[in-house]
Formats: C-alpha cells, sequence, structure tokens
C-alpha cells in the first residue's frame, strides 16, 4: 500500500501537501469525520482524493454543481483514475450503467447530485458498493444560514445511514461561524476534527474604487496591469459587451457565461487557461475548479450579492502566491441594481404560483401521482408566449429546482456520448460483415481508445460529421442504428437546456415548500447584501480585517496594502498642491516620454503615492496626459 506521499506524487506530481492538508488527509485516513474549512485555492480537492486513493474502496462525493462534477472527472480520468458523476442530466440508462459499474468497483470516485441520494435507483444499489469514505463539496449549502443554502443536502445523512463506520469529510471554502456549526449539526459527525485555514490572502490587494466610468478604469487597469486577470459581471449580455469593449481597446479578452454550448465554454476557458488571451469576462458560471496560478488581478465590474461570493470569485487570482489585485467597483447605479436583483431573487408567493401553473399548463404536467419527465425549455421563448419576466421565471425556476420540484439544466449541452457494448472481437467481425460501417466504426474505435470500453465518451458530432463529409443527420442515423444493434450506447446532445418535472402540477403549495423557512432565507439574503454594501463603502477598516472578521476570525493585524490602509480614501490634495503636481508629472513626462504608469508614480519625487495617483488619472481623464496600448504615458 503506498504512503500519502507516494500518491501525491504518482497521481499529482506534488513533491509536498500545500500547509493544512496533509494533517486533513491524516485525519481522513485515521478514521475520523473531518470539517476543512480552506479559502478559494486551498487546494480542496486534494485533501479528499489522495485518501480516496489511499482507501482500497469507493469514495462518494456530493457535489452541487453539474460542471464542477465533469471538471474534476475530467481531471481525475487525466491522471489515471477511474471517475464518473451522477445528476438528473442523464438519461436513466446512462445512471443505471454507471452505477453498476460502480457496484462492480470499476470506479474509485462518484460524484453525486444532492437531488439524485433519494431516488431508488441510488438507494437500492449503494449497500452492494464498497465504500470507503463520504466526502461533502461545498458543505455550506446544508447549512440556512449559508449563502447557498440546498435543501437536498440533509438528505447526506441517508448515506450515512447506510454506510455505516466510514469517515466523512465535509469541505468548504467560506463558512461564518453559524454555518460551521450547522455543517456538524447536519451532518452528525462525531468527534470532528476540525481544521481552519486563516481568510487572510496575503498577496492579495483589496481595493474598492468609486467609479462612474467602471468600463474606462477596467481598460485603464488592464492595460497597465501585467499578466492575465477576469472581469466579473452578473448578465451573459454584460459578458459580451464588455469583452467586445476590451477587443476593441486592443485588449485579448474573451467573454464567457452560462448560456454557450458545452464545447464553447470548454474552448474559452481552455484559450485563457493557456494564455492564448488575457482576460476573461465572466458570469459566476466560470471560475469552479479553475486552478490557473498566475491571474494578476480579478476586477468585479458587477457586485456579487454576498460577501463569501466576493472573497471566492477574488481568491482565483494570486494562487501563485504572488501579488495580485481584488479591486470591486463602488458604482451608485450598480448598488441600486444590486439590491433590486436581490430583492427579486426571492419570488413571492403569487410570483410561484401563476409561473408553476403556466410551466405545467404548457407542458401538460398531470395532476396526481408520480412525474418525472425531460423536456427541452428555452427560458426566453417561454417568457415571451407567456408574458412573463426572464429573471422572475428563472428565479422561479431557481427556488422550484433547489426544492426539488423540478430540475433545471441550464447545460446546452453539444456533446454527444458512446459507449462500446461489445468486445473488440466482436468489432472485428462486425465490420468484416458491414463493409458499408467501416467509416463509422473506424471512427469510433479511432477517436474513442479503450476508454469506450469502460465507460460512455464524449463526442462532438458536428466534427464527426465533417471529418467524414457526411451531413449530420446521416452521422445521427448511423449511430441509431449501431445502437439499436447493441454494439453501442448512445446518447445524442440535447442541444439547449432541459427541464425535468420531479412532482405533480398541484403539489407546490406553501407547507410543502416550507414557507416560512423560504422567508428566513430572503431575510437571510438581504442581511448578506448589508454586509457586502458595508465592505464597498467602509473607507475606515481594512479590508482584510473585514473579511477576516466576517468568517469569524478576530484579527487586529491590517495587511498594510489594501485601499484603506494605504490611505487612498484619505486623500486631499489642496489647489496649491494640485497645481504643484501637476506641473511636475508634466515636466517629468515631456523629459521621459513613454514611462509607464507606474514608473510613472514611483519616479516623481514630490506628493504622496495616493495624491499623485489621482492628479495621474485627472490629467488622463482630461487628454492632458495620453496613454498607448502599452500603457506608456506622455504630455499631449
Amino acid at each position: 500500500m503506498p504512503n500519502i506521499h507516494e500518491i501525491l506524487k504518482q497521481y499529482w506530481n506534488y513533491d509536498a501537501f500545500r500547509p493544512l492538508q496533509e494533517d486533513i488527509v491524516q485525519s481522513v485516513i485515521n478514521g475520523k469525520d473531518t470539517l476543512a474549512l480552506l479559502p478559494t485555492g486551498g487546494g480542496k480537492s486534494i485533501c479528499f482524493q489522495v485518501p480516496g486513493m489511499y482507501f482500497e474502496g469507493l469514495t462518494i462525493v456530493v457535489s452541487p454543481l453539474i460542471a464542477l462534477m465533469k471538471d474534476q472527472v475530467t481531471n481525475l480520468e487525466k491522471v489515471g483514475i477511474a471517475a464518473t458523476y451522477i445528476n438528473s442530466s442523464l438519461s436513466p440508462w446512462q445512471i443505471d450503467m454507471r452505477l453498476q459499474a460502480a457496484m462492480d468497483g470499476k470506479y474509485k470516485f462518484l460524484y453525486i447530485a444532492p437531488e439524485r441520494i433519494r431516488s431508488a435507483m441510488f438507494l437500492q444499489r449503494l449497500p452492494q458498493m464498497k465504500v470507503s469514505l463520504l466526502v461533502v463539496d461545498e458543505a455550506h449549502c446544508i447549512s440556512q444560514w449559508g449563502y447557498d443554502f440546498r435543501p437536498s443536502y440533509l438528505d447526506i445523512n441517508h448515506i450515512r445511514k447506510i454506510c455505516k463506520d466510514i469517515p466523512t469529510i465535509a469541505l468548504t471554502a467560506s463558512a461564518i461561524p453559524a454555518v460551521r456549526a450547522d455543517i456538524i449539526d447536519k451532518l452528525q459527525l462525531k468527534k470532528v476534527a476540525v481544521f481552519e485555514k486563516s481568510f487572510r490572502r496575503e498577496n492579495l490587494r483589496y481595493f474598492v474604487l468609486k467609479e462612474e466610468n467602471v468600463v474606462g478604469r477596467i481598460i485603464e487597469i488592464a492595460k497597465r496591469s501585467a499578466g492575465t486577470g477576469i472581469v466579473y459581471v452578473r448578465t451573459r449580455k454584460a459578458t459580451e459587451i464588455i469583452a467586445q469593449t476590451l477587443v476593441e481597446n486592443g485588449i485579448s479578452a474573451l467573454a464567457y457565461h452560462g448560456g454557450m454550448i458545452h464545447s464553447d465554454r470548454d474552448k474559452i476557458q481552455q484559450q485563457w487557461i493557456q494564455n492564448q488571451h488575457r482576460i476573461i469576462v465572466a458570469t459566476n458560471a466560470f471560475g469552479m475548479g479553475i486552478d490557473k496560478p498566475d491571474v494578476r488581478f480579478v476586477l468585479h465590474y458587477q457586485l456579487p450579492a454576498d460577501l463569501e461570493s466576493y472573497y471566492q470569485e477574488a481568491g482565483r487570482g494570486g494562487r501563485d502566491g504572488k501579488t495580485a489585485l481584488a479591486i470591486a467597483f463602488d458604482n451608485g447605479a450598480d448598488k441600486l441594481e444590486i439590491q433590486r436583483w436581490v430583492a427579486t431573487k426571492y419570488p413571492t408567493w403569487d410570483e410561484m404560483q401563476s409561473c408553476y401553473e403556466a410551466l405545467c399548463r404548457h407542458f401538460k404536467i398531470a395532476n396526481e401521482g408520480d412525474i418525472n419527465v425531460t423536456y427541452n425549455f428555452d427560458i426566453q421563448a417561454f417568457s415571451q408566449e407567456n408574458n412573463i419576466s426572464p429573471r422572475v421565471l428563472h428565479n422561479v425556476i431557481t427556488v422550484l429546482h433547489r426544492e426539488m420540484f423540478v430540475f433545471f439544466n441550464e447545460e446546452k449541452e453539444d456533446y454527444g456520448y458512446i459507449q462500446s457494448m461489445c468486445s473488440p472481437d466482436d468489432w472485428i467481425n462486425f465490420k468484416q460483415k458491414n463493409p458499408k460501417a467501416i467509416l463509422i466504426t473506424d471512427m469510433i474505435l479511432r477517436n474513442m481508445g479503450g476508454a469506450i470500453y469502460s465507460r460512455e465518451v464524449p463526442f462532438l458530432p458536428q466534427t464527426w460529421a465533417t471529418a467524414l463529409s457526411w451531413e449530420l443527420a446521416d452521422l445521427e442515423k448511423q449511430l441509431k442504428r449501431l445502437a439499436q444493434l447493441n454494439l453501442i450506447a448512445y446518447t445524442p446532445p440535447t442541444g439547449m437546456p432541459t427541464l425535468t418535472f420531479l412532482k405533480n402540477s398541484q403539489s407546490l403549495t406553501q407547507n410543502s415548500m416550507n414557507w416560512g423557512k423560504y422567508l428566513f432565507l430572503q431575510r437571510q439574503a438581504a442581511f448578506r447584501l448589508k454586509e457586502l454594501l458595508h465592505y464597498v463603502e467602509n473607507t475606515e477598516t481594512c479590508r482584510s480585517i473585514l473579511i477576516q472578521q466576517y468568517f469569524g476570525e478576530e484579527t487586529a493585524e491590517k495587511c498594510g496594502k489594501c485601499d484603506v490602509c494605504i490611505g487612498r480614501h484619505k486623500t486631499q490634495v489642496n489647489d496649491t498642491d494640485f497645481e504643484i503636481l501637476q506641473k511636475e508629472i508634466q515636466l517629468f513626462l515631456t523629459k521621459n516620454p513613454e514611462t509607464s504608469y507606474r514608473d510613472t508614480l514611483q519616479l516623481v519625487q514630490k506628493g504622496s503615492p495616493s495624491q499623485k495617483e489621482e492628479v495621474l488619472r485627472y490629467l488622463i481623464d482630461k487628454g492632458i496626459v495620453i496613454s498607448d496600448k502599452l500603457t506608456r504615458l506622455k504630455v499631449k
């Protein structure tokens, strides 16, 4: 049996664990229930993946996001570890095949969405699996005090009751004290070992900039900052507008949002990770599971709804330990918009009822009995047809999803999936007897490799059709024929989001969704927004201290790097000093044209850093000093 350091080296090629990782791993392999609080970038996955490889049996990972599951399974497969996932986006036969393979010991990791835990298909097979470890990822979702409460997380104890005497590890990146206590209580963790890394990020410089022309400031920051960056926004439309504006100003940028088809998102993500483009402009759909080390700045064009989300998103900068900027913009119009956005996040009862009834009428959902039917769903088209606000409808469906009345899969899946149902010898025999099918069989076997015999392998039908010089419909016809002959199991791409009804049309009542709890969550959301706005509007307390205190970490040690610590908000340049500094900067740039923004601030001798920056920004805004694409400055 290899030790944990050998496992770490063999599969992830790391020579040593990060701080706290080894202690957490040792706790788990010693059989203890463990709670790990590791901030974004702290390496949570290693804390359960190494023990998963140390134990002989299967590790079950409860995870809330389809995209995160797929990313982690793909990453495990890349290092030679057998893994799969179960969620409601899969067909029944896909789920059945994966559960059977898990029973047969073909996987080391089985990721499962919390909504699937109570399904009969899973619960019937679970006792026959050799489970060695239970992992609860994003464990804050189990707590009603958390920012992302999911009632289905409460079903995790079904697994603990069946798989007795195995350790449980719960992990989260952001949890206030009430959430930590709730995690331990709801999961019934016994003699739990708690590991908590400080929420302080020494290499992050937190800034809040009061700005009306936010896009202009983003362009300026991007031009005078080195390395790659992320710009976070709230809407899909904003990703495209800002990315295009950056490109028009000579800055390499890409848009990323959940409305894109799966393969496009994969391609964009890889281009950014491989530094083919500097900046990715994204909604909060981007970032989970991404571990790009050299992100030098994370900018929030629009604010998220809570400090937990801001901390996680900002924490995607500087994972290599080098200095990175985390900048949020204090914009009056956006603050009003985020308050409206949070207010509509929890629809009224009338909105809940009317939207649900409209959905049931449209899809002809029965009044009684069990329901489990899936439909393609275009939320924009449905909104227009039924005269419902798309935002209200989306928020209603989100609530219905979390309360398990429906399952909403927003993935625009353009991947198909193929698994071989026969042996290599059977393929040879089939090709000999069916020479007309050689093109499609060779395409399958050549592109899929050995993995096709043990699991479904994704592929892009359009790419295959182009390579074969076929119409897409012809390719579909050939694949369905092979499936009918039981040579392959084939799942075609859905191509658009899907909506699965889990309950009948009369199931929605205030009692059935615990309306009192819903109103409590609404109040909690308002409280968390208030705390975020306090962080943004604060000009007196070190930003790092504010964040640490929010997460229950007592400290009085200032970071010395944020906008508050360097006195940015206390800068007052009187008329005389302003005139002196303006002349000094203009004289310097006249003698030293094409000096960088940063060097200009360092080399001009008079004034404090914040005073010089205020005057220089004024001169740039007024066009007195101009900047080229490389942020070299000169007097006009």
